[in-house]
């Protein structure tokens, strides 16, 4: 929680830290422990308004809060033995930028030690770690959107730090424990531009499926949306056929779509399994384009062989593209 105007990024990235809330959870015992103090501004001694109206944090309580090394000294005693920790986690890394910040300006003006020093190795961007389960947090914004997509109610106030911990405390939890509910992550990620105009149903149908999943209600099951999805690919290879060999911005942005597929491919729901011999020829493709190894007719012909061998694989587990793919499912 910090004290700057939401106005520049670099205003937001050099404010002092004003509250600190944290959820210290026992991996042994399940035991959840939490703290949570407010901290004496050190360069500036008033709150923003628009602050105080988010956080309803007031200025008499900031005048009266005990100062960053105290609350430092009982943070990290409450920590315990560092090396026993797996890990301190945020939504992000702008949390640790103001920590940083915030103990550099107050060991300078206050001479005490570099509370971050032994700690900042701990801290764990929680983005970072769901990309290795193909989950593209950068696409959700916040916290709060993350939350919703995963059908987790936000707890508490939006703008309080101990429940900003906590919610992703939970979030945590859930998506280390269920790795179906990491899979819709990962198809949110292909319900965007250029994909939802190219199938226009994409984004009704990916809803449906949520229905489904989430609530039990409706019938469009994970055949349906792995089949929808197959579609959209297939939209767009149709879509990428006449390209501009040449022009480096477009295949650059084909890989971009192929990470989104590569995580689809791996899904072991419905039919998902028959992207990966697509996903390997595209990536074998990509590579001589980048290489200039094609010229624009080879490359046509490339891909229309693709094209071709695709709907053979999904010819062979009865996906017949005139019945299931002009239509949704």
């Amino acid at each position: 929680m910090n004290m700057a105007s939401d106005r520049k990024k670099r205003d937001i990235s050099d404010a002092d830290i004003i509250a600190i809330g944290a959820i210290q959870y026992d991996t042994k015992t399940g035991k959840v422990e939490e703290f949570k103090s407010l901290i004496k501004p050190i360069t500036n001694p008033y709150i923003y308004p628009h602050i105080e109206e988010l956080t309803q944090i007031k200025q008499e309580e900031l005048d009266n809060a005990p100062t960053y090394e105290e609350v430092m000294r009982k943070f990290k005693a409450w920590l315990g033995t560092l090396s026993q920790i797996d890990g301190i986690y945020t939504f992000g890394n702008l949390d640790f930028t103001c920590f940083n910040n915030t103990d550099k300006k107050s060991s300078l003006k206050y001479n005490h030690p570099r509370f971050i020093n032994n700690i900042r190795n701990l801290f764990i961007d929680i983005k970072e770690k769901y990309l290795s389960y193909g989950i593209r947090c950068m696409n959700y914004i916040s916290l709060k959107n993350l939350l919703t997509s995963a059908n987790i109610d936000f707890e508490g106030d939006a703008h309080d730090p101990l429940y900003d911990a906590y919610n992703l405390f939970i979030l945590d939890k859930t998506l280390e424990q269920y790795e179906d509910i990491r899979d819709i992550l990962k198809i949110q990620d292909i319900v965007k531009q250029p994909f939802t105009i190219l199938n226009e149903d994409l984004d009704n149908r990916f809803e449906q499926y949520k229905k489904y999943f989430y609530k039990n209600e409706g019938t469009y099951n994970e055949d349906c949306i792995s089949i929808e999805i197959l579609k959209t690919v297939r939209l767009y290879l149709l879509s990428i056929k006449d390209f501009n060999i040449y022009d480096i911005d477009m295949i650059r942005d084909i890989g971009r779509k192929l990470d989104t597929i590569d995580k689809l491919k791996d899904i072991n729901i419905g039919y998902f399994y028959l992207l990966k011999n697509f996903y390997l020829d595209m990536m074998d493709l990509l590579d001589d384009l980048m290489l200039y190894k094609l010229n624009q007719e080879e490359y046509e012909e490339e891909i229309n062989n693709i094209i071709k061998l695709f709907e053979e694989d999904l010819s062979y587990d009865d996906i017949c593209f005139d019945e299931n793919l002009k239509i949704s499912c």
